[in-house]
């Protein structure tokens, strides 16, 4: 397997943009196949707070598998339509935005190409993959979530608490205002010694250089009102109508030392989606997809496992 997560070839996507509604640009990204004619396309869904730029490295790898890559930034993130004045602030109103998007999105670019469809999602992106399986069940052929949003890792005695004030300051105009510990996004926070996201150096800083070739890609932290949403979509996935729907075949990969999301929640909802297996990756941390070459290999190889099978 090729590591290719550090590719700097810039002419991987072509980029474009649609307006699901007035006042609102989604940018996409589309990596086309380089074994023309397409197999499948490949739907690459990323986290809270990442863009398209970042997962360069990632879309190569699926194309060289002879997918078409599509790939979104999220409302409020990248450079699609950002929610408030201050860009830096992650900020949403409800998570059913990000499914009406890439709802949106599946419908106007991804379903005219009759082609089979796959999706690759990492963390927010594989909660907000989750909820738009349930609501087109029969639209993804197979979904490989790698450290899935099911829950938010948080101490346990601040857990209910942070909830309860989410939901109050979220009908207030605190709903705008950054959460305790939030703020605008700067480069010299960065650190990889003593980081919780990967164990390599180079692929620690990708995200970073792509935001000083362009700072518009940056992204601070989150809102009351992000933090809500989050809270209660959380609860929406947890509902058994909601885990009944979602027949899709799914390949949940969870990393073992994960301090963003809780891999006791992927673990137990594994177990009660209809089509899911689940598998621990020892010693990793939450970006999977960017962690050093002995865990990256591991992942592919799982993901090869299931995708061909």
């Amino acid at each position: 397997m090729t590591d290719n997560n550090t590719h700097s070839n810039k002419e991987i996507f072509e980029y474009h943009y649609f307006s699901p509604k007035k006042n609102l640009k989604i940018r996409y990204g589309i990596a086309p196949c380089l074994k023309e004619p397409a197999s499948a396309i490949f739907l690459l869904l990323h986290g809270q707070s990442e863009f398209i730029e970042k997962y360069k490295g990632i879309a190569r790898q699926l194309q060289e598998k002879g997918f078409q890559v599509i790939s979104p930034d999220w409302r409020g993130q990248g450079l699609s339509s950002r929610e408030l004045e201050n860009r830096h602030k992650g900020h949403i109103n409800r998570f059913d935005d990000y499914v009406d998007d890439l709802e949106a999105l599946y419908l106007r670019v991804i379903e005219p190409q009759g082609l089979p469809v796959y999706i690759l999602a990492h963390s927010m992106g594989g909660h907000i993959a989750l909820r738009f399986m349930s609501r087109q069940p029969l639209k993804i052929k197979k979904a490989v979530l790698v450290s899935p949003m099911i829950d938010i890792v948080l101490p346990v005695m601040l857990h209910p608490v942070l909830k309860l004030l989410s939901k109050k300051l979220s009908k207030t105009p605190f709903a705008k205002k950054y959460t305790l510990g939030s703020r605008d996004y700067s480069v010299k926070k960065a650190k990889f010694k003593g980081n919780n996201l990967c164990h390599d150096p180079e692929k620690y800083w990708i995200l970073h250089n792509e935001i000083a070739k362009n700072p518009d890609l940056a992204l601070g932290g989150v809102t009351w009102g992000w933090l809500n949403a989050a809270f209660e979509s959380v609860e929406i996935l947890q509902q058994d109508d909601m885990i009944g729907r979602i027949t899709t075949p799914i390949l949940m990969i969870s990393a073992q030392k994960d301090s963003i999301v809780s891999s006791k929640a992927q673990e137990k909802l594994s177990g009660k989606l209809p089509n899911c297996s689940f598998l621990s990756i020892k010693g990793a941390f939450h970006e999977l997809l960017f962690e050093e070459i002995g865990i990256n290999r591991q992942v592919w190889e799982a993901f090869n496992r299931f995708v061909v099978e």
